[in-house]
């Protein structure tokens, strides 16, 4: 009796095709776990991202210069006064007046505005009245606008010969948790002149008590 006959076992198994690792091997074993490493690699990019989105969040949010507008009765566009004009208003003492700020956002992250101000020099001819602004969600590339209130006033500090002009807007909000601030020109300024307060009843004409400016 030959030794094939003694173990017909191995006869009857089939052999394995060139390059193919038989069944049960170490190549079987170690596929779950690439796709495991791989699935773990993909998680952990996502989230690196995620984190690098939220850290920069404050730098990444850009505004677009907002163009203000104001009504009829309250100023004037001076077209070919600055690159874009100039919003001149109508200052009339005590009387109340509504600026709107349209608002784009030109970012990629979503910027939630809680506060919007006029960079105003140390006696604004424009005093901020009503309070703080109502909340404006911008999402990302999205828009929205604020109105802003103020009553005309300060007019003792200024000569014939002087101006006001606002030229820029504080922002102020959340993008993504991070607290966030932007200071953006007006791409129109507003100016006040002050040729139209001669009559201002502030003024006392007792010298050294209205200091200029």
């Amino acid at each position: 009796m030959s030794l094939l006959d003694a173990r017909p076992d191995r006869a009857a198994r089939p052999a394995s095709p060139a390059g193919t690792p038989p069944a049960g091997s170490s190549a079987d074993a170690r596929a779950p776990r690439r796709t495991r490493r791989a699935r773990g690699a993909a998680v952990g990019g996502l989230l690196a991202l995620v984190g690098g989105a939220w850290a920069l969040a404050p730098q990444a949010v850009l505004v677009a210069d907002p163009v203000p507008s104001v009504p009829v009765a309250d100023g004037l566009l001076v077209e070919g006064y600055g690159p874009s004009g100039t919003l001149a208003l109508h200052y009339r003492y005590g009387e109340r007046m509504a600026v709107t700020l349209p608002l784009d956002n030109a970012s990629v992250v979503p910027f939630r505005v809680t506060g919007v101000e006029l960079v105003e020099p140390t006696y604004p001819l424009l005093e901020p009245v009503g309070g703080p602004v109502e909340p404006v969600d911008l999402s990302a590339f999205g828009d929205g606008e604020v109105v802003l209130e103020f009553e005309f006033t300060n007019c003792r500090y200024y000569h014939e010969r002087a101006n006001n002009t606002y030229e820029q807007v504080r922002l102020t909000g959340t993008s993504l948790g991070r607290e966030v601030t932007r200071t953006v020109d007006l791409a129109v300024p507003l100016v006040v002149h002050s040729q139209v307060i001669l009559d201002c009843p502030e003024r006392t004409f007792v010298r050294g008590d209205d200091r200029r400016v």
